[in-house]
């Protein structure tokens, strides 16, 4: 029965994974192609763009992997090549490098060591308990993510201007508590998931949470951000998955977890790795850094001569600032490409050195680049 059950999770969260990677993608297409206004920006210098039809032809072919995943019995083959493709388009813009996608890429590569015959055990409750770590560990550093003054002033207050524009002027104040306990329930619900006798009321918090979100985000709230609404979807179907039924977690899953190499790597990457973006020594999108309101921030300044110089299609997105004009990179690639621009220094430097061929001189464009806080600092 447990073997029978744990095989079963693995193929579900395999098409669910699919399934939310697939709208994802859908919902940003401007994002995998390079017809667009916004630049790519490479990880590494010498490489060119990838121009049409190859990028409309990398992209079909990873659209069609994942609708594969979803049909086939054993997808592993597609798992595969699907990666292949992950690592081609991570390489070539770390735009693309959004947290749902990051998970999607490792626990696809924790899929294509599986056994979908079935008949390794071991493996399948290994896969099963990292995939439950996994899942905990989000909304644990994303929890604790949100401990910063910029949740409380700024990202929170957001949120809830959906309910709040409703209720009337001022009724934000009825929610304070709500926002200082948000992100305690967070994270003390990942926590509460791998503890066996209390895991349903993890359950609980968890599916309520991912409600108010859709709610606020959503079509009915502030209608932002779409390519996250799957995610969110299939974030609740991992946890009622992975944590409604009566198999519990206990120390020697752990164990038999770390016996597979693929496994202790993803528990670094996605597990440990995430607790040093405190410090700032790692990415925040790589640290499940979610809806924190702190997260890095880039603008570039440039002189009337070099915004003369731009196409239309970029120069709309330029506001006025004092002698200068400034355009946000956040701003430009959420409305571009319809996802945030990946929150790094080295992202910023790279969309900002795409408009020097629009300059006459280097002095005549700068990044303002504004760092995230750092553990129990404040912006001054």
């Amino acid at each position: 029965m447990i073997k029978e059950n744990a095989c079963n999770q693995i193929r579900i969260i395999t098409k669910i994974i699919a399934l939310s990677c697939l709208a994802s993608l859908i919902l940003s297409y401007k994002l995998w192609l390079n017809e667009r206004s916004f630049p790519t920006s490479s990880i590494f210098d010498f490489l060119h763009p990838i121009y049409h039809p190859v990028d409309y032809i990398l992209f079909a072919f990873g659209i069609t992997m994942l609708i594969l995943i979803i049909l086939l019995r054993n997808p592993r083959p597609c798992i595969i090549l699907f990666l292949l493709i992950s690592v081609v388009f991570a390489i070539y813009d770390m735009n693309r490098w959004q947290p749902w996608f990051y998970q999607y890429v490792l626990m696809f590569f924790i899929l294509i060591f599986f056994n979908y015959r079935c008949d390794d055990t071991k493996q399948q409750n290994a896969i099963v308990s990292i995939f439950k770590i996994m899942i905990a560990v989000i909304y644990f550093w994303s929890g604790l993510q949100k401990f910063n003054p910029l949740f409380i002033t700024e990202t929170f207050p957001w949120l809830m201007e959906p309910i709040t524009n409703l209720l009337g002027e001022n009724s934000l104040k009825h929610f304070t508590t709500l926002g200082y306990s948000f992100p305690v329930i967070e994270s003390v619900s990942g926590i509460i998931l791998l503890i066996n006798p209390i895991k349903k009321l993890g359950l609980v918090l968890i599916i309520s949470m991912h409600v108010f979100i859709l709610l606020v985000i959503g079509p009915l709230g502030h209608n932002y951000n779409p390519v996250v609404w799957p995610w969110n979807i299939g974030m609740v179907l991992f946890s009622l998955i992975l944590f409604q039924n009566e198999q519990d977690f206990n120390f020697s899953d752990f164990r038999n977890m770390l016996r597979y190499h693929s496994i202790k790597l993803v528990f670094i990457l996605f597990v440990l790795l995430p607790q040093l973006n405190f410090f700032n020594l790692w990415d925040s999108y790589l640290s499940h850094n979610l809806y924190s309101g702190n997260t890095s921030n880039g603008e570039i300044y440039m002189s009337e001569k070099v915004e003369n110089r731009l196409p239309e299609s970029i120069k709309k997105y330029c506001v006025p600032n004092q002698n200068e004009k400034v355009i946000a990179i956040k701003y430009w690639c959420m409305q571009e490409l319809g996802v945030p621009a990946y929150p790094e220094k080295l992202n910023f430097e790279n969309i900002m050195h795409s408009f020097y061929k629009y300059t006459s001189d280097s002095s005549e464009i700068y990044l303002n680049f504004t760092p995230k806080l750092k553990l129990n600092e404040r912006r001054n």
